[in-house]
């Protein structure tokens, strides 16, 4: 699942993007509702404001990813958006800050479509807890390994917890631990969100170096608000190759 998210500064370049999942690969294709309140704190507010999505984008956004064949999904970071979800997402996606909010599961839970949630391990089952049985026993409902710290360290990963968990959502800017979960996990359907961005290189006239972190402001370039914790679209596609070859690696019977 290639998560757009916030990496859009346009609704034009959103729709690029998903044009672009599509020929990366990706299955499923994934953008964030959010309301002011849910943004006060950011370092990235105005820039979040400028391309918060109404009703009608997400119509439309949702419209064309079906068009290219893939699957829409939303995370909706306040409780009424998740009506909105519900009325254009094939699948909806809970956040790690949400994980334990009981009121937007449940309500995300009662749309009857997958739902898939971030938490930084398997819930198990108690009587004293109505969340970690809804994660438990309710087959639409999937959790997804997630590493809270942002950007986390390669050595933040535990491998044997994401392997209790149906897929996993992690916030590092390359793939080789997605990849290690699916070949842990090679004969299991399982969920990889990776978050995406349009490389600098497709947006610059001028040859620049591919950089992150504090030498992003060596170079002409205004990087999206996730950028920290994503991959490009050449990375994606590089990455759904691998696990294409796990697939066929795996319908091989000795």
């Amino acid at each position: 699942m290639a998560e757009i998210g916030v990496n859009f500064s346009s609704l034009d370049e959103a729709m690029q993007m998903i044009a672009e999942s599509k020929k990366s690969g990706a299955h499923a294709v994934k953008f964030q509702l959010y309301n002011e309140e849910t943004i006060k704190d950011s370092p990235f507010k105005e820039q979040l404001l400028r391309i918060m999505l109404t009703e009608d984008n997400v119509k439309e956004l949702s419209t064309y990813a079906r068009l290219k064949g893939l699957q829409f999904a939303l995370t909706p970071m306040y409780v009424d958006a998740v009506a909105v979800a519900n009325s254009y997402a094939d699948i909806i996606k809970v956040r790690f800050k949400d994980h334990e909010n009981q009121e937007l599961v449940e309500k995300a839970v009662d749309t009857g479509k997958t739902v898939l949630v971030s938490v930084d391990r398997a819930a198990i089952p108690s009587k004293d807890s109505l969340l970690s049985q809804l994660y438990a026993f309710n087959p639409r409902v999937y959790q997804l390994f997630c590493l809270p710290l942002y950007p986390p360290q390669p050595e933040d990963f535990c491998l044997e917890s994401a392997t209790t968990c149906k897929g996993v959502s992690l916030h590092f800017p390359h793939t080789l631990f997605d990849l290690a979960f699916a070949i842990n996990r090679t004969y299991d359907d399982v969920y990889i969100e990776k978050h995406v961005m349009i490389s600098p290189l497709k947006i610059l006239d001028r040859e620049v170096p591919l950089v992150g972190g504090e030498n992003w402001k060596y170079i002409d370039y205004n990087p999206p608000p996730d950028h920290a914790v994503s991959v490009t679209f050449d990375q994606l596609k590089e990455f759904t190759e691998q696990l294409l070859l796990l697939e066929r690696m795996k319908r091989v019977r000795l």
